[in-house]
């Protein structure tokens, strides 16, 4: 046999470093990578995994005949990995199947769908790229064009195709990437072969997934009932089992069992069977074959494995039904068929809804120009971002009357779960109006928008800055303008404290000053309600009340302010300076605030009540005097213990504060308050009162020569003989008043020259000042003045019919005359 050829030999030694070097390259890149170790994936780099994929989603009462709709998926499901931690999911060979009847078994028989191939052309139309770097995080490269639709049936089989690597503990509790986002799975190896697990179950509970919401439908910010999608969320349980079969030599997934169901509760047996919905996926591996391709390029944009919403989004179909419907509903008047007016507007606000931010700004000005009140109002009613994002905007461009942008706005920021956008927009309304609505609407909207996003934001701080600087240093600015922002600040202390202190700090500083008005100083108390007394406060607080010099009733508001949350060194200071105390206006209160603690039912002043009763050791309570003309807290409080169960406890309190210059309460409120099932008590309903000036207003009303001791003596003569004769003899008898013409001529002139001596009266005196508030759950909704009262008559007169109006230079003599022909037509 002759010797090899040199050049045959040279061949055969690059073929061997060739493949030495390939091997080699293939072992750096596997144990180097720095961003995915070797042990982070189940499945191995230059290799293709094939699997048959099955996916079935069924709804109905297992069990039972002809009661289940079923639809099926079959395809081919290719998972090539060009690098460690990076695939491409190919799909192919799909079919979609849906059910048209039962056999004599009661199995269900399936056909093809009528979009079968196009639903197969679209899942095979474009590859998905991923990444899951360091075997974590799930990070998708679709291509722009693909369906969300599609994108999600692809996102459900790599979210059961993808495991854990290897773990060294049978039992943990992980928290994975799944299509519900996020979520706590019970990780359990059913079996090994040596050291190898060849058999994994997994479990999670879906409701625990930090994706997994329960769809919204829109709400209108009218509505009496809102927010209920969470609590009829929890009556469905939701739950996913996941059973796999791993290769005992090369660790990737052999066959993948998935089954997740949505069970009704309430109509459900044991928990387990009943109304439900289930969808169970099937992964078989069919071969692995090798690949030589080490291409792998990431896409411009990056989306997680959670589900996105698949919501139909304007086609220019449902743009053009939304303005037929619209036209429609405006002919109704001219047709005469009102009684098709709620269902087309129920049919013209559900079309809003179904639009995307985009369509509905370029389809405004058509339905505008159609009918800009009924657009108004269907966009009010929308309750969709899409919507109200353009209300106020359009409402500002159209210059439209600031009362309707104050309703408009308040009804805005009663729609719940508010984003950021919606935030920005309320507020630089109400920084433009500076009106009490707007205001109270931006407080609502902070409230809400914090409960959906508790983390620091940038326009929160913004606000806070610019509510600051509102009030200044000592609340001395603008007054109404300053006591309106003590009050909304009432309503968002709780929030606002958390993000900076800087509001607080002004609060306090307005309370501290003497130079605002009294009623300003109140309000800044009053402004801490929602916040944490801290030393600081309490301090401020309690140095208020005992200042001898202040008024009585900040006193009070300081006293009631502290007893919130009070030290034992604050009750003692109180329970030793009450006998001492010279305004017996504030000593009849706070003693008979004390005596309500000591006598109360409610558990949660139970601790206040320990307090108080340590401090009385060293003092005496002084006695309560005469609630007719002494300031005074009343309350009445019960708890009901039930077995099993938290005890309910239920209170209702009042408070009436005196003037001691005067015979009438300046001030009253009254709160109920209700602690059930364990929870912190909530405060049902506060309603409260404030008033002064209405003695020379009574005085003219019913005094000793006013307006009515006289003036319903001679009213009740009118009715003589239009009522039964004795009624009649009573009233001559003790009127002294007869039917003869010259008597009732004498009688209505004297009602009307009454009436002129009324409002010269009435002028002369200045206007009563009132104010009162309506909290309902410690929200405060907002204020009203008597002033405004005056303006809504005033409204009211401007408007009445000419024939209703008394001119204003009638002489008395006319209109005497016109009492008289008004009273015998």
């Amino acid at each position: 046999m002759s010797a090899p050829r040199p050049a045959v030999l040279l061949l055969l030694l690059l073929l061997f470093l060739d493949a030495a070097s390939a091997q080699a390259r293939d072992e750096v890149l596997e144990n180097v990578s720095p961003s995915c170790p070797k042990d982070a994936t189940r499945f191995k780099h230059l290799r293709k995994y094939v699997y048959n994929y099955e996916a079935e989603s069924s709804s109905g009462v297992p069990g039972t005949a002809d009661s289940r709709s079923s639809i099926k998926i079959n395809c081919k499901v290719e998972l090539e990995v060009p690098q460690l931690c990076n695939f491409i999911l190919k799909t192919s060979h799909c079919t979609l199947k849906e059910v048209y009847g039962l056999n004599p078994e009661g199995q269900v028989l399936l056909k093809k769908t009528k979009n079968s191939e196009e639903f197969a052309a679209a899942m095979s139309k474009y590859d998905l790229k991923l990444a899951v770097p360091e075997g974590k995080q799930v990070l998708l490269y679709p291509e722009k064009e693909e369906p969300k639709h599609i994108l999600n049936i692809k996102r459900g089989i790599i979210s059961a195709l993808l495991l854990p690597p290897e773990m060294e503990e049978a039992k943990q509790v992980l928290f994975l990437d799944t299509v519900y986002g996020n979520c706590s799975t019970d990780f359990t190896v059913k079996m090994k072969k040596g050291n190898v697990a060849t058999e994994i179950s997994i479990e999670r509970n879906l409701k625990k997934c930090d994706h997994f919401q329960p769809i919204s439908t829109g709400v209108s910010p009218l509505a009496l009932i809102r927010g209920m999608t969470h609590p009829l969320s929890t009556l469905i349980g939701s739950s996913q089992s996941c059973r796999y079969t791993l290769d005992p030599r090369r660790k990737h997934v052999s066959e993948a069992i998935c089954n997740e169901q949505h069970l009704f509760l309430p109509f459900s047996y044991k928990n387990k069977y009943g109304m439900m919905a289930q969808v169970t996926q099937t992964l078989k591996l069919e071969d692995t074959p090798k690949i030589n391709s080490r291409f792998f390029e990431e896409g411009t944009k990056a989306v997680g494995l959670a589900f996105e919403s698949t919501r139909s989004t304007s086609p220019p179909k449902h743009a053009e039904a939304t303005v037929k419907t619209l036209q429609e509903l405006q002919k109704l008047h001219i047709s005469e068929q009102n009684a098709q007016r709620a269902k087309l507007f129920h049919k013209l606000v559900t079309e809003l809804r179904g639009l995307s931010s985009e369509a509905v700004t370029s389809l405004l000005p058509k339905l505008i120009e159609v009918s800009s009140p009924i657009t108004l109002q269907a966009l009010i009613q929308c309750g969709q971002p899409q919507c109200y994002t353009h209300i106020l905007q359009w409402l500002k461009n159209e210059r439209a009357n600031p009362l309707l942008i104050d309703a408009v706005t308040y009804l805005v920021a009663l729609i719940p779960e508010p984003s950021a956008e919606r935030l920005r927009e309320v507020f630089n309304t109400a920084r433009v109006q500076q009106s009490r609505l707007t205001f109270y609407a931006l407080s609502h909207m902070i409230n809400n928008y914090h409960k959906t996003n508790p983390t620091w934001t940038q326009d929160l701080l913004e606000i806070a800055d610019y509510l600051s600087e509102q009030i200044g240093n000592d609340c001395t600015g603008n007054k109404d303008l300053t006591y309106l922002i003590l009050r909304v600040i009432g309503n968002i202390g709780k929030t606002m404290e958390q993000l900076t202190p800087k509001l607080t700090s002004s609060v306090l500083k307005c309370v501290r000053s003497e130079q605002p008005s009294l009623v300003i100083q109140k309000a800044a108390i009053q402004a801490l309600r929602k916040m944490e007394l801290s030393d600081e406060v309490r301090e401020v607080l309690l140095q208020t009340f005992l200042n001898d010099t202040s008024p009585g009733d900040k006193r009070l508001a300081a006293y009631l302010m502290l007893m919130g949350s009070p030290s034992q060194s604050d009750i003692s200071k109180i329970t030793q300076l009450l006998p001492r105390e010279q305004n017996e206006q504030v000593k009849n209160f706070v003693a008979s605030h004390i005596a309500n603690i000591l006598n109360s039912e409610d558990l949660y002043v139970q601790d206040l009540k320990s307090l108080v009763e340590e401090a009385l050791k060293q003092s005496q309570l002084p006695t309560v005097m005469d609630f007719k003309k002494f300031s005074r807290s009343y309350q009445f409080s019960k708890s009901i213990y039930l077995p099993s169960l938290d005890p309910v406890s239920a209170k209702i309190e009042g408070n009436l504060i005196f003037d001691p210059n005067n015979y009438l309460p300046k001030e009253s409120m009254l709160k109920t308050t209700l602690k059930v099932f364990g929870f912190a008590s909530a405060d049902l309903f506060e309603i409260g009162l404030e008033g002064k000036g209405f003695e020379p207003t009574l005085e003219a009303l019913f005094g000793k020569e006013g307006f009515f001791p006289d003036s319903v003596n001679k009213a009740l003569y009118w009715v003589n003989g239009r009522v039964p004769d004795r009624v009649s003899k009573v009233l001559v008898d003790h009127f002294g008043y007869t039917k003869d013409d010259k008597r009732e001529q004498d009688m209505i002139n004297g009602i009307m020259f009454n009436v002129e001596k009324l409002v010269k009266d009435l002028k002369s005196k200045d206007f009563p000042e009132a104010r009162a508030y309506l909290r309902i759950l410690g929200e405060e909704l907002g204020f009203v003045r008597l002033h405004d009262l005056q303006l809504l008559g005033k409204l009211l007169l401007k408007n009445l019919p000419d024939s209703l109006k008394i001119p204003v230079m009638q002489t008395r003599e006319s209109a005497c005359a016109s009492f008289r022909e008004a009273s015998l037509s």
